[in-house]
């Protein structure tokens, strides 16, 4: 991958994260200033509901905002793009779908058809079988 594409999948990310932190931003403002008594328990219930989801949403973002800070990390050590598996470049069309893709798109399938939803952080024993 050209420097000219790692540079604007590096601003994506930037992007994404400036965004991302602003929502996070404007969502805990309300979440704090939310001051709430209901009569009526149907409208407590909706209000807490909406409220867990709310917090769900959150630590979603809070786990997005940690991939881009460590895909920002592999830009700035010259890792990016490449699979932390097998070593090879993550395709093109994989960066634009997801810029924080850390697997191509093979070892990512041969995840997802072993049932494991990532992998273990110690790479002592390799997660692929050896042919």
């Amino acid at each position: 991958m050209g420097q000219l594409e790692v540079d604007r999948h590096q601003q994506v990310l930037r992007d994404m994260l400036e965004t991302i932190l602003g929502q996070t931003r404007d969502a805990m403002d309300v979440l704090s200033r939310e001051v709430a008594s209901f009569a009526d328990v149907t409208d407590r219930a909706t209000a807490e509901s909406d409220r867990q989801l709310s917090i769900i949403m959150r630590e979603r973002d809070r786990q997005l905002i940690e991939e881009i800070h460590e895909a920002l990390g592999r830009v700035k050590d010259g890792e990016y793009g490449i699979c932390q598996e097998c070593g090879e470049e993550i395709g093109s069309a994989r960066l634009r779908a997801q810029p924080t893709a850390t697997l191509c798109v093979h070892c990512k399938a041969m995840l997802e058809e072993m049932g494991r939803p990532h992998l273990a952080g110690s790479r002592a024993e390799p997660p692929f079988p050896e042919l």
